[in-house]
């Protein structure tokens, strides 16, 4: 009981902290004193990716399961594929709701109320006893997700400007790679030793062990604040030119992503024949190329403008996508490599985007974060469905979108960022 009263303490001073102090002290100096005597940036990376992985770790740690839930559930494989359908919807929902309230409130209040109902959801889905609870839970569990995870670049945002940005962003994506990578692997463990319920027990203490290191390790960070103008918020991103020519560039490219995760099934294991623990390998292959462009990105982003590394990301994926689409009837040993370094690629893409995208919105940066979000999930899946819905048996279609994806994202990106200047965070 006393732990409780301790702990529940706590969590009241945190939310309160004394604002007056910071208004007092210049941003930079905030900056200073929080690296230096609170969390070293490696720590800032650590705990930032980890609450970015949360949403990974959901979607990929149960696809091994759907056997098993369907049977326990007494209903078909189809019905338990629809709650991760619900998932990106809940997703979607949360950073709708979630981004324009962080930018009212701040980013440590929704960031700990989406790890709550996250964890509590999943808790909640080792124990349900029919699918159409699995169906609410999901979806109930992706909004908290989504409400904790968009605010994730908005930190990044408050606290670092310009080439800082897009280097920690490369920094998080990479370390949060490692949730894709390995959740397929780590669900089929779980599986191998318990019943399926324990992966969702799983998400839960993870969700519980983020949640208590950014409650008591990580301090409220300075940022402007607005008022709840959700509509408003989101009519100044839609309505601002070259953002928007950023964020349907990169989700353009992103969605051939999209577009290869939904059918890499099928190429590798139905067109290549391989085996399903080699799929696996292959699979996380191309991933780990994300983290190790992602990594070159943030060295070169030191030296080299963001812009410029986007440009050279985007147009290199838009030549491999061609490749592609012109090598298609070729061998594994040529597709392969290709497809890791269209995928890979997204280490220069995502971050310089994201970081020059946000930079237009200092005020508002999580409902920009939510826009980005939203349109990424839902043009990725269409792709993915359109690459679905023309299959022939062969890769002309799935590589075709992932050519034209590119080709458009690229195009787009050249013409309409002419005359880009940098603007240091002012909000237009």
């Amino acid at each position: 009981m006393y732990l409780k009263s301790e702990s529940t303490a706590c969590f009241i001073l945190l939310l309160t902290e004394d604002l007056n102090f910071y208004s007092i002290i210049s941003a930079h100096y905030i900056k200073e004193k929080f690296m230096s005597h609170s969390l070293t940036e490696r720590q800032i990376v650590l705990t930032l990716a980890a609450l970015s992985a949360v949403t990974p770790l959901a979607i990929d740690m149960y696809l091994p399961s759907f056997p098993a839930i369907a049977t326990d559930l007494h209903t078909s494989i189809p019905n338990v594929e629809f709650s991760l359908s619900l998932y990106f919807f809940g997703m979607a929902m949360g950073q709708l709701f979630g981004g324009p309230i962080s930018d009212a409130y701040g980013r440590r209040p929704m960031v700990i109320i989406g790890l709550i109902v996250f964890g509590l959801s999943s808790f909640m889905l080792s124990i349900t006893p029919q699918i159409e609870t699995f169906w609410i839970l999901r979806a109930l569990q992706s909004f908290g997700g989504g409400i904790a995870t968009v605010n994730v670049s908005a930190t990044v945002r408050d606290m670092f400007d310009g080439k800082e940005s897009a280097r920690i962003f490369s920094l998080i994506g990479m370390v949060m790679l490692m949730a894709p990578l390995l959740a397929p692997s780590l669900g089929s463990l779980v599986l191998h030793f318990f019943e399926w319920e324990i992966i969702f027990v799983l998400l839960a203490l993870y969700t519980l062990f983020a949640l208590g290191y950014y409650l008591f390790r990580f301090p409220s960070v300075k940022q402007k604040r607005t008022k709840i103008t959700p509509i408003q918020n989101y009519k100044i991103v839609l309505s601002h030119k070259l953002a928007m020519i950023f964020i349907i560039s990169q989700i353009l490219s992103s969605s051939g992503m999209y577009t290869f995760i939904t059918s890499s099934s099928f190429i590798y294991m139905e067109h290549f024949h391989i085996s399903p623990s080699k799929f696996a390998l292959f699979f996380g292959a191309n991933v780990l190329m994300i983290m190790i462009f992602g990594r070159l990105n943030a060295w070169l982003v030191k030296r080299i403008e963001p812009l410029s590394l986007l440009r050279f990301g985007m147009s290199v994926q838009a030549v491999l996508g061609i490749l592609l689409f012109v090598f298609r009837n070729e061998s594994l040993y040529l597709l392969f490599p290709l497809i890791g370094l269209y995928v890979g690629t997204l280490g220069f893409i995502f971050s310089n985007s994201i970081s020059l995208t946000l930079e237009f919105f200092p005020t508002i940066s999580a409902s920009a974060n939510a826009i980005i979000g939203v349109l990424q999930y839902s043009v990725g899946a269409l792709m993915g469905f359109i690459a679905s819905s023309m299959h022939d048996g062969t890769l002309f279609p799935i590589t075709g979108v992932m050519m034209m994806v590119s080709l458009c994202g690229t195009t787009l990106l050249m013409l309409g960022s002419r005359g880009y200047i940098p603007h240091h965070g002012r909000q237009s």
